[in-house]
């Protein structure tokens, strides 16, 4: 039985890599899929990865939530399928400056058909620390003769063929991206729908909500919306279709943006549904 939150990975070659190559570009994985997992608004310790023993020169890794909860456990399917978008990205000399649409047709291309995808991996994609942690992982493969090519499979699919001959020109386009300096903090604004956990009817206290799986509180900026609570129930367990916005701060060890849990604002309460409503309404970011 194939599983979504798992991915298999081959050092092409006769004979035995460096212990070095294998946990080196382990590392880098792991801190590769920690940057996608803040992306998606979950902590690191929420995630567990578990990698197999390497067999015939591959070895497996697997994701899943430290919690037993349906929605958290769809976190290692998100999270590979972005893992594995970024990939592609790279290995097809597209890594910056695609729009969403760009990527969700080379995904397409790949097979690869999931409307939330394209957006996670742009986001990530704009991230140069994602960018490098990947760079590097072709570094340490070129740097052991043993390894003749780099194959990477989910669902027994094979993902990307590279063979040695291209690790150097794949360094050396990353390299060679022009990177602009960061901005040591950043507002992320986009929509979302988030599942009301507790609700506050009086005055500006923060509501606390599950946003994509994971326990958020937020303040409510939107006036309007407060002058419905008047008129219209809003019970535990309703949908909220919203303009979410929370603050990013700069990492300089991670290369990466880490998300202020104290941040989240909803700037804007575009649709609520009501928990009796037909569930096929819902669409979850």
């Amino acid at each position: 039985m194939t599983e979504h939150n798992q991915l298999t990975i081959n050092f092409g070659g006769n004979g035995n890599i460096k212990v070095e190559t294998l946990t080196e570009f382990l590392d880098n994985y792991k801190q590769l899929l920690h940057i996608i997992n803040n992306e998606l608004g979950y902590k690191s310790d929420d995630m567990i990865i578990e990698v197999s023993p390497p067999e015939n020169g591959s070895f497996k890794i697997k994701l899943k939530s430290k919690y037993k909860d349906l929605i958290l456990e769809k976190m290692g399917d998100l999270t590979v399928g972005t893992f594995v978008g970024l990939l592609i990205l790279f290995a097809t000399n597209a890594t910056q400056n695609k729009t969403e649409e760009e990527i969700k047709k080379i995904l397409e291309d790949k097979e690869i058909i999931d409307k939330e995808l394209p957006k996670i991996i742009y986001n990530v994609s704009q991230n140069s620390g994602a960018n490098q942690k990947i760079q590097q992982t072709f570094i340490i493969v070129n740097n052991d003769e043993n390894v003749k090519d780099l194959k990477i499979e989910r669902e027994e699919h094979e993902i990307i063929n590279i063979n040695r001959t291209e690790f150097p020109k794949l360094i050396e386009q990353a390299t060679d991206l022009e990177t602009e300096e960061l901005p040591e903090s950043d507002l992320l604004t986009d929509e979302a729908t988030l599942i009301i956990k507790t609700i506050h009817f009086e005055g500006h206290a923060k509501w606390a909500f599950v946003f994509r799986g994971y326990h958020i509180k937020a303040s409510i900026k939107d006036d309007d919306f407060f002058e419905r609570l008047k008129n219209e129930a809003f019970r535990k367990g309703d949908a909220l279709k919203v303009v979410l916005s929370r603050k990013r701060n700069f990492d300089e060890d991670l290369q990466t943006y880490i998300i202020d849990q104290n941040s989240y604002v909803i700037e804007k309460v575009t649709e609520h549904i009501s928990k009796t409503d037909n569930q096929n309404r819902l669409n979850l970011n």
